[in-house]
């Protein structure tokens, strides 16, 4: 497993990445357990995890999981989100104690922050996590889904007030969403350096082939998801020219860009997750002729996330 540093940054992971939505909280704690391990044994060193509003006990299954297997803190990455769930009334800092002792860990590699709220302060922003950086809580920060103004904003902002900055933006790219990352974030990158963590790699599941996921998938900004659809027979016949699998042709793209550190990809069976391995040794080998059968199957519709209300959870403490 080849790995990637997080752009300016000293946290170093691995091009792949487990993430956690509707993934631990679905499996036997034998089942979990089994996919952890596997995927440390074949160089996933780079987890995602998060407190999700509907399943909120996510970060610590998966805690109990990661220590279950025996790895060493240090021979793994891990990155959390904060929301704006009871903000400002709990500070940034506040919150990152609560998941530290949800996670029972000292630190997190990567915290990942959801984008700032119309009227927010983004200079604000910038000031509690890079302090939350600076106490050793997290080792560094970076965005998910802010508009690109914005991350310069905080990017200028910290550079200039000798603060941490982002080092990463997580954003949805994939064979069919395309724009937001080649386009809209261009600047982004080559102003300052940093990387991009790419999610919804498979549209949950749809570029695999599933057509109608079971599982609850991530939010169809820009409503093209019909479209993508479509294109899932033209997916499927660019793979087997390539005698590779939908689900390999698809996050072998997604590395094939190398301002990509690391791709984020979901699986909760141990032979899926070596499948979607050996797309790291496919994208090496066969780097530019992915590039050339995936033209024309981007549709450029794509947009940022919309903006969430994440002002409070989905459960509360007592359900009935």
């Amino acid at each position: 497993m080849n790995t990637a540093r997080l752009g300016t940054s000293e946290v170093e992971v691995s091009r792949l990445s487990l993430g956690s939505w509707y993934t631990y909280s679905r499996l036997s704690f034998e089942a979990g357990t089994e996919l952890v391990r596997t995927a440390l044994d074949r160089g996933i060193t780079f987890f995602d995890v998060a407190y999700y509003r509907n399943s909120p006990h996510t970060e610590m299954i998966f805690s109990r999981l990661i220590r279950e297997t025996g790895v060493k803190r240090t021979d793994y990455q891990l990155a959390e989100k904060l929301w704006y769930f009871g903000y400002p009334e709990e500070s940034l800092s506040d919150q990152t104690d609560r998941m530290l002792r949800r996670i029972d860990e000292e630190y997190v590699d990567t915290l990942i922050i959801e984008h700032p709220r119309p009227g927010m302060s983004v200079e604000k922003l910038v000031d509690e996590i890079s302090a939350v950086v600076g106490s050793g809580r997290a080792r560094s920060w970076g965005a998910l889904n802010w508009v690109p103004e914005d991350l310069l904003t905080a990017y200028e902002y910290a550079s200039s007030h000798g603060l941490a900055g982002p080092v990463l933006a997580q954003l949805k790219y994939s064979l069919v969403r395309r724009n937001v990352v080649e386009e809209q974030y261009r600047q982004v990158i080559e102003q300052t350096g940093m990387s991009i963590h790419a999610s919804d790699t498979m549209e949950g599941g749809i570029l695999a082939g599933i057509l109608k996921p079971e599982r609850h998938i991530g939010i169809d900004v820009g409503g093209i998801r019909e479209q993508i659809k479509n294109m899932v027979p033209k997916i499927a016949e660019a793979a087997r020219k390539l005698d590779i699998t939908p689900a390999q042709f698809s996050l072998a793209w997604c590395l094939t860009n190398p301002q990509v550190a690391s791709v984020l990809f979901g699986a909760t069976r141990p032979e899926r997750l070596r499948e979607n391995l050996e797309a790291m040794q496919i994208a090496e080998d066969h780097g530019d002729q992915i590039r050339a059968v995936s033209e024309g199957l981007g549709i450029d519709a794509h947009a940022l996330d919309a903006p969430y209300k994440h002002d409070k959870a989905l459960i509360g403490d007592y359900v009935a």
